[in-house]
């Protein structure tokens, strides 16, 4: 019994010891607000004076160890202004980086006239980084240009909410990022793009994303994912969800709602020359009184597009574009939609449109090697089921 009880407070006393070693040996710095509350100042390593927060953010970035570890901002707001030569406030200029707040509480907002990336990823091969847990306003209309340089390419680009991209428009060739996060934040109002990514392994999750002048979420290169967002649209948006000079982009069980002021011009867009997506289980819905041009637009190949469900209440059918072959588009259910059949790309690669639920719905064929549940079409016309 007394060699039993040994063993049993071994066991105990090794269990607290490894708990307390896990617990210290893991890189963590906290960034409290302004306006925080007095225990979470107390404990803080960095505190912010409401002016100009991000260079305590960064700071605290900069002194994680060279394997990496956690930013973690306290309950509040944080003030972002742009750094002089830089192209955001909140920089992440290294790998292996953790940016985490406390959810909605934690609100990171761009002041007036700054007209530059709340929160920007850049440099040579930087990748593993998590942004999560945090409510990000870009405050679009206090940073109305939005223009950058006409002379650089993409420069009209650095007016985001997250932007991911290894160097400067114009910059210096180098190893794209790769293993980038953004999960459970709220992302709105943003010059450009909500959040923009480019480079492999890309994940956007789980997050509630806003109007953006140009896209709301957009992933480049890729493969990448964008899941489980709900996508709220009640002013001028371009896309919701997109991608842009990506292959294998899963795009699978977001909520695009276009409200009554909500003016979008695309929920879903492949980009031309594309190929290998799969768009899934997405909701799009209209409500009275909102603009939606596009419920998808599909422009690159190899795209499977099932289990969609898609509602518009608007006076004319909502057109749903495909515009390149190899496309399946099975089992979804259609209200209120016009499906357009219109292979720019004169491959002759096959489109397969069958098996879809539609209520006041039908295809509407111009061009391209098109098979259906009613049969293969050779000639321009409109079928109805």
């Amino acid at each position: 019994m007394n060699r039993l009880m040994s063993l049993v407070l071994f066991l105990i006393v090794g269990c607290v010891v490894g708990n307390v070693y896990a617990s210290s040996s893991g890189a963590t710095l906290f960034v409290a607000a302004s306006n925080a509350s007095e225990t979470s100042k107390a404990n803080a390593d960095y505190v912010c004076d409401g002016e100009g927060d991000q260079e305590e953010i960064n700071a605290a970035i900069n002194a994680l160890p060279e394997a990496g570890g956690t930013v973690l901002l306290s309950e509040g707001t944080f003030d972002i202004r742009r750094i002089e030569g830089k192209l955001g406030g909140v920089l992440i200029e290294r790998s292996y980086v953790t940016l985490a707040g406390q959810g909605a509480s934690t609100k990171l907002v761009q002041a007036a006239e700054q007209e530059t990336n709340v929160i920007r990823i850049i440099g040579s091969d930087v990748g593993y980084i998590t942004i999560r847990d945090l409510y990000v306003d870009a405050n679009r209309d206090g940073n109305p240009k939005g223009e950058g340089d006409p002379n650089v390419s993409h420069a009209r680009f650095e007016f985001c909410g997250i932007k991911a991209f290894y160097t400067y428009p114009g910059g210096p060739t180098g190893k794209r990022n790769h293993h980038i996060t953004i999960r459970d934040c709220v992302v709105k109002d943003a010059r450009r793009l909500g959040i923009m990514l480019e480079g492999s392994n890309m994940q956007v999750l789980n997050n509630t994303i806003g109007n953006a002048n140009s896209d709301a979420v957009e992933i480049l290169t890729g493969p990448g994912v964008i899941r489980g967002n709900y996508f709220e649209i009640t002013g001028r948006t371009h896309v919701a969800s997109g991608s842009d000079r990506g292959n294998e982009i899963i795009m699978s069980d977001n909520i695009v709602h276009v409200k009554e002021t909500g003016d979008l011009d695309i929920a879903f867009r492949s980009w031309a020359q594309s190929d290998r997506h799969v768009i899934t289980g997405n909701i799009v819905r209209v409500d009275k009184g909102g603009k939606l041009g596009m419920a998808m637009s599909l422009r690159g190949e190899g795209a499977v597009v099932t289990g969609n469900t898609i509602y518009s209440a608007l006076d004319m059918p909502l057109p749903l574009n495909i515009k390149g072959g190899n496309t399946i588009l099975t089992g979804n259910m259609f209200d209120n939609v016009k499906v357009v059949v219109d292979d720019v790309t004169q491959l002759s690669k096959p489109i397969m449109v069958n098996n879809n639920l539609m209520v006041d719905s039908f295809i509407e064929f111009h061009q391209g090697k098109l098979t259906t549940d009613i049969a293969f079409v050779t000639a321009p016309k409109v079928l109805k089921p």
